[in-house]
This record gives C-alpha cells, structure tokens and sequence, in this order.
C-alpha cells in the first residue's frame, strides 16, 4: 500500500512539472538558451525555494521511515504547485518555436525517466531547473541544424558583391544602422537587418532569406555579450566597412570588466578589409581605439573639433537644430529624431556617406526626413508628449533622453525600471539615474531590482520631485491622469521579462 502512495504522489508530482516545465522553458528562452545565464537568473531570483527543496530532501535521506518520507512529499509537492502558481504573468508570452516545442518534448522524456526516484518530489524542484539545459544539450538536432544555417549564410555573402558594413558599440548601434540606411538610399541599393538582429543566427535567418546579390550593401550590426563574439561575426560574416559607436560597461556579468569589453569591440576595427573605420571619439574607450588605429580613420565629435563636427545642438519645437563642420565647409542641419546623441548618431553615418560618395547637401536634405526609430527617445503625441526611449540600457543614454525632456515645456514625469547587466556598478548607476530624475514633477520607479537605489538617488537630491513606486508598466500608467494636456512622460528603460 505504502509504495502504491509513494508512485501516486510521484506520477501527482510528475504531472505538474509536466505543466510547470514551461516556465522554466520560457525563462530559458528569454536568457537567448544561455545556460550561464539562465542559471545565473535561479541564483538571483528564485535560490530560496529551491534551498528549501534540498533541506526537506535531506530530511527525507535522514529520517529514513516511511511517514516522513509520504509527509515530505505530499509537503513538497503542495508548496510545489503554489510556488509555480504564483510566477506572474509574462508581458512577454512564451514563443512556441519548434526548437521550444522539442525542448518541452525532450524534457517531459527526462522527467518521466526519473520519475520512479522515492525521492522524486523532493528531487524534483532540481530536475525542473536543469531539464531545459539538459534538453538543449541533448538536442544535437538544432545544433547541427544552426551550424548548417550560419554556414549557409556565410557563403553566401563570400559568393556575393556585395560590401558589408558592420556597426559594434555598447549602445545606438540601431539608431545609427537605420539613418544609413536612409542615407546611403539615396544613391544605392541596401539592405539592413531589421529591429536588433546581431547575432550569428539572427543575421544567418536574415541573409538567407534574402537575395543580397541585388543589394550594394548589407548594413549589419554586430552584437556582443562575451570576449570573443565580434570577432567570431567577423570571420562569419566579415565587414568591409566599420562604425564603432560607444563603448559602456554594459553586460559587465558575462565580460566581468569594461577593459574585455573595449577589446571585443575593438575587434572590428582589426578586421576590415576596406580599413576604413568611423569613430565617435566622445567616448573614452572609443578615442583610444581610434588612436590605435593607424590607418583609413574618420572621426566624429559634438564636442570637440574632429575630422566631422557639430557645434549650436539645440532642440526647439520638437526639432534638433546643429551646425556640421566638415573640410572647413559648415553646413546648417536640423532633423526629427531629438537629441545630442542622435547627432551623435547621425554624424557616424554622414562620415560614412560622405565617404562612400554622397553629396553632402544630399545628407542634409534627407536629416530632415529621417524616421524616428522605434523606442529610442521616439516622440509620440497624443494629449501627452510621450517620449518613448524604452530601449535606453545605459546611464549614458538615459543622461541625454532626460536633457532632452528638460527641454520641454510644462510638467514632466519619468516612469523608468532603471538600469541592468552593469555587474558590481549596478546600485550606484542607479543611483545616479535617480539624481538625474530628480529634477523632473514625478518619478516612478516601476518593480523591484533598482528600487532602492533609484529612490535613495533621487532623495538625496532634495527637490519637489513626486516619488512614486509601481509593480508594472500597467500599474504605472494610471498615474499618468496626474498630467495634463501639453505635459511630458519620459518612458525609460524596460527590463527584460523575468526582471519582472
């Protein structure tokens, strides 16, 4: 009788994991099925309840009798479903891919073998953490496959014409791959990857899927989240042309410092084929590898006199006006797109344009017309200024978004998460950010992982800024009735998922 409880609670404890084993698959997707990652995520987030899973198994191993070993498990298996249970809901649901479809099967298989442990219900809180890395693992079948497809891609452009320019920094890669695009148009045919494609598989489902044979160029973006990964798109992909835009401490838990941070970038800049490299020499990091460089070098700069410069940056009526100084040649410019770092940004492309042949009246005609890009300080009028920059993750960026909404009129409020992935920096970061929102009406600070921070970094300020704490983007926005008709909102950062 005792064993057929024992495989009851079992096959109990079997059936909810089989239901529970998605949110686990989930958060592994959300980490790109990176298991460092992914398992760095259970340490931070969810270490309690699994501590407290291996305590009972270990009283379960001493306290070797029969009904210690049924309570335990009926125990385990009760907090078990109200644990999961409790996981919020996502803002972004679960992708049911065919690789997430074979994990799931794949998983279900490992946990049904190890079903028949007595132990299994304590075991079990173990084997769901490590199931979708073990399923990744065992999963030869996408490996190969993606292989197949990077190799695929990689020949294609090596049999193409045509020229590859690739655009590496820590932020504004996007911003600065979609004005060129819009630039380089006016005289050839390009092709960009669209949204935030940068990494070998992302760029491989992009090219092939594409006849690039009828493009000039294919302007690319080369992402990075540990040593080693530009220069491994590099001898994938290769690069002809090279724009380096910033270099952060950003993803400091996968590059542990700044300095392999500033070497991955810098790796573009030794595999060029054309040598001709664009750097914003505003940024420290980026300075040094344009002094380094010896050779085909353009420099940018709105701060200081370089090879291509912009002087009188203000911004008036939802406009950003410069002056571009060029071969002792100024040129008046303005665009939509707000901000210092967006002339940053388009300064990197013009240098590149002007160097691949385009007039440069041309350029300044087209700055006018540009695109605002999606959620990088993209102005959106409603009753309200809504400045979405949703997609700022440095303490640079958000430095420039939020001197762009004091340039407003009226009330101001900034509705931000705050800043992640900046390894041992991240309190003070955020502590900084908060300052930098002081000076606004409101400040909401939405979730947990930088609320203190944030909040001690705005008090300390001593202003009249309203503070406000929310759970979620949605619990933030019913504060928005405390604006009228002409106020502003500032929308920045937005956490991943499971920083929820």
């Amino acid at each position: 009788m005792s064993i057929i409880i024992i495989y009851i609670l079992n096959f109990l404890t079997l059936f909810s994991n089989s239901i529970f084993i998605e949110n686990y698959l989930h958060i592994y997707q959300l980490r790109d099925y990176n298991s460092k990652r992914y398992f760095r995520f259970f340490l931070k987030k969810r270490i309690f309840y699994h501590i407290f899973c291996i305590i009972l198994l270990i009283f379960q191993l001493i306290f070797k009798n029969l009904i210690s070993l049924l309570s335990i498990n009926l125990i385990i298996l009760i907090i078990n479903s109200l644990y999961h249970f409790s996981f919020n809901s996502s803002k972004t649901p679960i992708k049911y891919t065919k690789k997430i479809i074979r994990l799931y099967i794949i998983s279900i298989i490992f946990l049904v073998l190890l079903s028949p442990i007595k132990y299994y219900p304590s075991l079990a809180s173990i084997f769901l953490v490590v199931a979708p890395v073990i399923s990744n693992f065992m999963n030869l079948y996408d490996r190969i496959k993606n292989n197949n497809f990077i190799k695929k891609a990689s020949e294609k452009i090596k049999l193409s014409q045509v020229k590859i320019i690739a655009i590496t920094g820590s932020n504004g890669k996007t911003s600065v791959k979609q004005i060129l695009n819009q630039f380089l148009k006016i005289k050839y045919k390009i092709l960009a990857t669209p949204k935030s494609f940068n990494t070998p598989l992302g760029i491989a489902k992009f090219v092939n899927e594409n006849d690039i044979d009828k493009y000039d160029f294919l302007i690319l973006e080369y992402g990075a989240r540990k040593k080693g990964d530009i220069k491994k798109l590099c001898s994938i992909y290769g690069a002809d042309y090279g724009i380096i835009t910033l270099i952060a401490p950003q993803h400091l838990e996968s590059f542990r410092s700044i300095e392999n941070v500033y070497r991955t970038k810098n790796e573009l800049s030794e595999f060029l084929k054309t040598d001709l490299c664009i750097y914003n020499i505003d940024n420290l990091f980026v300075y040094r590898s344009y002094f380094e460089k010896p050779t085909l070098k353009v420099s940018t700069s709105i701060y200081s006199k370089a090879d291509i410069y912009a002087t009188n940056i203000k911004i008036k009526d939802f406009k950003t006006y410069f002056t571009i100084h060029i071969n002792n040649q100024e040129y008046e410019a303005n665009t939509r797109l707000l901000g210092r770092h967006n002339v940053t940004n388009i300064l990197l492309a013009f240098a590149l344009a002007i160097n691949l042949g385009i007039n440069s009246n041309a350029l300044i005609k087209c700055m006018k017309n540009l695109n605002y890009i999606p959620h990088r300080l993209e102005l959106i009028k409603t009753h309200l200024n809504i400045l979405d920059d949703s997609y700022n993750c440095s303490l640079a960026s958000a430095k420039e978004s939020t001197h762009v909404l004091s340039q407003f009129e009226n009330k101001k409020m900034v509705v931000t998460p705050g800043i992640i992935e900046v390894g041992k920096s991240e309190y003070n970061i955020n502590f900084r950010l908060g300052q930098m929102c002081a000076k606004f009406d409101y400040l909401i600070i939405v979730g947990k992982h930088n609320k203190s921070a944030i909040k001690n970094g705005a008090s300390s300020e001593k202003t009249n800024c309203k503070i406000i704490l929310a759970n979620s983007l949605n619990d933030a926005r019913k504060y928005f009735k405390l604006l009228k008709q002409g106020d502003n909102i500032l929308l920045l950062n937005d956490l991943p998922d499971d920083y929820n």
